[in-house]
């Protein structure tokens, strides 16, 4: 039951380096004459894409048999809804049970220590930082 947490660890380390990263990457920063919300929406939005890709590699690496029957848009989808929930402030247990429910679609039920090990990654990755 550990594997599926030391597999997500090792994939964490590979891939949120290469997520911050993108962030840093000064090559296209927006001018500081005047900034604005809309100024930093692109980017924050390009972000958002390269984390749910990362998300769907390591989702892939860590879970296969959860990534079955699954294209990349179901993964993102995962991402991006928990992504929300969190960002919104949802209390953990509402998310993680949203997750859960997320999870199982397919025929395929998560155990809890991979839904919670999901919840970490996500929460992990669509951190504002």
């Amino acid at each position: 039951m550990h594997r599926p947490l030391s597999l997500l660890t090792a994939v964490l380390v590979a891939v949120l380096p290469a997520v911050a990263a993108c962030g840093s990457d000064g090559a296209e920063s927006t001018p500081a004459a005047s900034p604005t919300t809309a100024a930093a929406t692109p980017d924050t939005a390009q972000l958002d894409q390269v984390k749910a890709g990362s998300f769907v590699i390591s989702f892939r690496g860590a879970f296969p048999g959860l990534a079955e029957g699954r294209d990349d848009a179901a993964i993102t989808a995962i991402f991006t809804e928990t992504c929300a929930e969190i960002r919104a402030g949802g209390p953990e247990d509402e998310v993680v049970s949203a997750l859960a429910d997320r999870l199982a679609a397919g025929g395929t039920e998560a155990t809890d220590a991979e839904t919670q090990a999901v919840y970490q990654m996500v929460a992990v990755m669509c951190s504002d930082r």
